[in-house]
């Protein structure tokens, strides 16, 4: 009868092993507006198998960040693109971006390349 038999048990969603490929749209005054897409089909707004959404975080200012410990996390967005606003006082920063995909059980895959952009005055 071609029926599909369901074995009662779930499988646990896998750790994320691709990153994002980011991009930051800087074009409206004091806000960035941050797509991502999974490495392995950038062309697809998808999110690999098992992914909850895309922990983002930013360092704001200053030479470019070196590891994990100099950024601070903004959101976890569960749909690109991501709007990040900005108060006057950020005005001609440079802000870098990390992104990483996390799964539905909280678990991190690796990091992005990181990507920047001026705040718009």
């Amino acid at each position: 009868m071609g029926l599909t038999v369901k074995s009662g048990t779930r499988t646990a969603a896998p750790i994320p092993t691709t990153s994002p490929v980011g991009s930051v749209d800087f074009s409206v005054r004091l806000q960035h507006t941050i797509n991502f897409s999974d490495e392995a089909s950038p062309r697809s707004k998808a999110k690999p198998a098992g992914v909850h959404g895309c922990e983002i975080y930013i360092k704001i200012d200053g030479e470019a960040p070196k590891d994990a410990s100099e950024l601070t996390y903004v959101a976890t967005d569960t749909a690109t693109p991501y709007v990040l606003k900005f108060d006057g006082s950020k005005a001609g920063k440079m802000v870098y971006y990390w992104l990483r995909w996390v799964n539905t059980r909280g678990e991190t895959g690796p990091w992005s390349i990181a990507v920047s952009a001026m705040v718009a005055g």
